[in-house]
């Protein structure tokens, strides 16, 4: 399998989150125009028809909630790879870094869930993003026991 070293793969991956957050910016921008091309496609069940301008501002409220919540998530990545690139992993703020990703996941759970009842398709990215957040969980709790290990181990040496 092909391999890259550990510093070219932070670096792609930070030039990732930043082409990220520029497509973010992007999507603010065309939000609008997406949302009602979105509500106006033709469906299966019918739901979208009856969408009034109320819940035409419900559905573009939430959907900037979305890009808000993404954008913290890649602003709290990036600060979490910028500590990897200088080897700072396993400390209690690098694990408060992934405990803020694991909300954002969960707050996009939710928010997705909410935008279900329009576009059904959401239920299940509300699923994935409960998912990724339980995972980011965990992933969290693992580095905070491997941070307890490191600092019991710097002591006795």
């Amino acid at each position: 399998m092909f391999k890259i070293s550990r510093k070219t793969s932070v670096w792609l991956s930070l030039a990732l989150a930043a082409f990220f957050m520029v497509a973010l910016i992007a999507g603010s921008f065309i939000m609008p125009w997406l949302v009602n091309t979105l509500i106006n496609l033709p469906d299966n069940s019918g739901v979208r028809q009856g969408i009034t301008a109320g819940g035409r501002a419900f559905v573009l409220g939430l959907s900037y909630g979305l890009l808000a919540v993404c954008a913290l998530a890649d602003c709290l990545l990036i600060a979490l790879l910028l500590r990897v690139r200088k080897g700072l992993v396993f400390t209690a703020q690098s694990a408060g870094l992934i405990r803020g990703v694991s909300w954002c996941g969960i707050l996009l759970g939710l928010l997705f869930g909410a935008l279900g009842f329009y576009f059904e398709l959401s239920f299940a990215l509300a699923f994935a993003g409960f998912f990724l957040g339980l995972c980011l969980r965990v992933v969290k709790n693992v580095i905070e026991e491997a941070t307890a290990i490191k600092a019991e181990n710097d002591l006795t040496v």
